[in-house]
């Protein structure tokens, strides 16, 4: 308590204005807190005085100003009176500077929306924008805090004048409030904090477009291939419209004109509120089935909402009131399937009403506050204030992930069911078609009458099997194409690894095994992972596999690739409840690279090891003696990490166990892994893309026909 006590009266100085006293008192400047990217700043408020029309002779700091009123230069109209501020004038205020503030360099950060010029003592500091006479003449400018060096070289007062215009300040559409806002602070910390907080922000604006637009083109292409999932195509036009949001933000984060910037903003922001309809579409798909009459009220809320912003921009109530309306339909449908307790409700739940009551408490507290959330603030403050716009953000996707897995493990269940259905009755066409034969050869007469009776029934069946093995084949069909849209593009391949190639060759429709791809701060990763089973089982767990990797990576940050396989060994037994000794005991064998900026290679693995051919040598790297997931004997699993040295031109190979374990050849055999590295051995020195081709011409060869055993994976890259 007494800490805060001192703190309190430490810093007080700063901004204190003595009441009955026309001086601002400048007597220090906060430290910068470690951690922080604080400008180490004070507003200049207090006694601003105020005269309308310009007159350059007002910058003289022996000009009298006592007639002059007092005025807020925010020119809030909540401080300032209706007809005080005419598009120019001028604001006055003396600065009473301490002695330890002398010679020091120090900033003058301002912030505005319109055209002004600052002058110090009467000497002209920096001009913002371009000031003319003619209101068609001026340029807007918004210097967004960009420091302007400064020094008192004595103690004392001095005066601090800005001749301020802003043409369009009394203009209704004019997208943004008039006036300016001026602190004084260190310059060195404050260009750092500003330099930061600009690229800080500007990266995270782009990250979240650049991932929501991905979601919004990937739900669209799942769409187009397969338009009965309408509940795909009204995801898409969410995640696009919300990504719109953040080109908004961007634009105004970069951008200095104000105009350019407001426009942009402005329409970019009437695109962006699709997301709304979107939503609600969105649940009525999955919890309706269809998109019920009410759902036309909501879009001609969003079209008077539009036009209305079209011919005037100055609607913030009734665009508030469509936001909320939007919120409160959302909350109400989702709320109505969690008490109907319809399948998945809880799931999409948790992501919306976080959403939507995030923002719906940032709307309202913007709009009857008049300020906004300040999201680049430093501190523990600044903290959580990220930790829940992240949370908010990301909810809706993250829900709808699991609930898309969910969707796609209960798609596997009834197709196993589906399976199992088809054996029985094929057993019992079988046990028919014997008992046909029986009849045959002991009551002749009576055959032709049980063998009509009996082919319609097969035929009957036949109809059935036939229905089931279509919807089994669409269904399968269809979680290819899943699958496909999760594994990595060979756009994404060529880009982090030029020089690579992959062979992917599924046992069936969908496989087992995968490859996974990621980048994160320079660092460049590559899989190769062969999960239990193949088949639809197998590409259930290739998904969760999949999700985990980058989950890990991306979101945990965890990049040395012995902690990625603790972790996803971690994740998968938690995801299968195995250390609750289900029966479950599935899990993945993997590999796992990682190059460094560096140029390091570092690798682990499970079960699986790493090749490298180099100048007619050849090295192999046996990971360990345990896989991912499955049950677990000892107390602790962990994996290691090897950093092997690899100089330009080593090749290096993963592959799971699919090219060496299949049958064929002359005797029917196995190719065998010494068969297959003194084959990699012979190629090793030709193009990436050579090499793939050689090698799926070599196993068509051994095969000759014959059935593929298991799924089939190998990658290799040339260092």
């Amino acid at each position: 308590m007494k800490r805060a006590v001192f703190l309190f009266l430490l810093f007080l100085p700063c901004c204190l204005i003595a009441s009955g006293d026309s001086l601002f008192h400048l007597v220090s400047l906060p430290e910068r807190e470690p951690g922080t990217n604080s400008d180490c700043s004070v507003p200049v408020t207090g006694p601003w005085k105020y005269h309308k029309g310009d007159d350059t002779a007002w910058s003289n700091p022996a000009y009298d100003d006592s007639g002059w009123i007092t005025a807020d230069p925010s020119l809030d109209a909540k401080h300032v009176a209706p007809g005080t501020f005419e598009n120019k004038g001028w604001f006055r205020i003396r600065v009473d500077v301490d002695t330890q503030l002398c010679g020091k360099d120090l900033g003058l950060l301002m912030t505005q929306s319109g055209a002004s010029e600052i002058y110090l003592d009467g000497r002209l500091m920096q001009r913002f924008g371009k000031i003319s006479a003619d209101p068609a003449g001026e340029i807007r400018f918004d210097p967004h805090f960009l420091p302007v060096p400064c020094r008192f070289s004595r103690a004392g007062v001095h005066l601090i004048a800005v001749r301020y215009f802003d043409a369009v300040a009394q203009s209704k559409n004019a997208g943004q409030a008039p006036g300016f806002e001026l602190k004084i602070g260190r310059f060195q910390e404050a260009v750092i904090a500003q330099y930061v907080n600009s690229n800080v922000l500007t990266a995270i604006f782009i990250f979240y477009f650049a991932f929501f637009a991905a979601l919004g083109f990937l739900h669209f292409m799942l769409f187009l291939f397969y338009r009965a999932e309408k509940s795909n195509l009204y995801y898409s036009l969410f995640a696009s419209g919300f990504s719109l949001v953040f080109i908004g933000l961007l634009v105004r984060q970069n951008l200095l004109d104000p105009d350019v910037q407001n426009s942009f903003a402005y329409y970019s922001n009437f695109l962006s509120d699709i997301y709304g309809p979107s939503l609600i579409a969105m649940l009525y798909s999955f919890f309706y089935g269809r998109l019920p009459r009410i759902f036309w009220l909501w879009i001609a809320v969003y079209a008077t909402d539009f036009v209305l912003n079209a011919v005037h921009h100055d609607i913030p109530l009734f665009g508030l009131f469509a936001y909320l309306l939007f919120g409160a339909e959302s909350l109400r449908v989702i709320i109505a399937a969690i008490i109907k307790k319809r399948e998945g409700a809880w799931i999409l739940g948790s992501g919306i009403i976080t959403t939507v009551s995030f923002f719906s408490f940032f709307a309202i507290f913007s709009a009857f506050a008049h300020t906004s959330i300040n999201f680049n603030q430093g501190g523990w403050a600044g903290f959580v204030i990220g930790i829940l716009v992240i949370l908010a953000t990301l909810s809706i996707p993250i829900s709808m992930s699991v609930y898309l897995a969910r969707n796609f493990a209960r798609t596997s269940r009834r197709l196993s069911d589906k399976l199992a259905e088809v054996e029985m009755l094929s057993q019992k066409t079988i046990e028919q078609e014997k008992e046909k034969q029986r009849i045959l050869e002991t009551q002749k007469e009576t055959l032709e009458l049980q063998v009509k009776e009996r082919t319609a029934e097969i035929t009957e069946q036949k109809k059935v099997i036939e229905e089931k093995n279509k919807d089994i084949t669409d269904s399968i069909n269809y979680a290819k194409r899943i699958q496909d849209a999760i594994l990595p593009s060979k756009e994404i391949k060529y880009e982090h690894f030029p020089e690579s190639f992959v062979l992917f060759r599924p046992k069936d429709i969908v496989s087992g095994d995968f490859y996974w791809f990621a980048e994160k701060d320079g660092n460049r990763f590559i899989a190769s992972a062969d999960c239990t089973g193949h088949g639809v089982p197998g590409a259930l767990m290739s998904m969760i596999g999949n999700n985990i990797l980058n989950h890990i990576v991306n979101e945990k940050n965890i990049v040395s690739p012995d902690s990625v396989l603790d972790e996803l060994h971690r994740e998968v037994r938690v995801s299968l409840k195995q250390h609750e000794q289900t029966e479950t005991k599935d899990g993945m064998d993997i590999a796992l690279c990682v190059f460094r900026k560096d140029g390091r290679l570092e690798f682990a693995g499970a079960q699986r090891p790493l090749w490298i051919f180099r100048n007619n040598g050849f090295e192999e790297i046996k990971g360990d003696k345990f896989s991912i997931g499955g049950l677990q004997a000892e107390s602790e699993r962990k994996f290691t990490l090897h950093a092997p040295a690899v100089a330009p031109g080593d090749c290096i190979y993963m592959f799971s166990d699919g090219f060496a374990d299949q049958f064929g050849g002359v005797n029917g055999k196995k190719y065998m892994t010494k068969r297959f590295r003194e084959f990699l051995f012979s190629i090793t020195a030709k193009k990436m893309q050579e090499q793939e081709s050689l090698l799926d011409e070599e196993l068509e060869r051994w095969k000759a026909g014959a059935t593929q055993v298991d799924d089939v994976l190998v990658i290799g890259v040339r260092c």
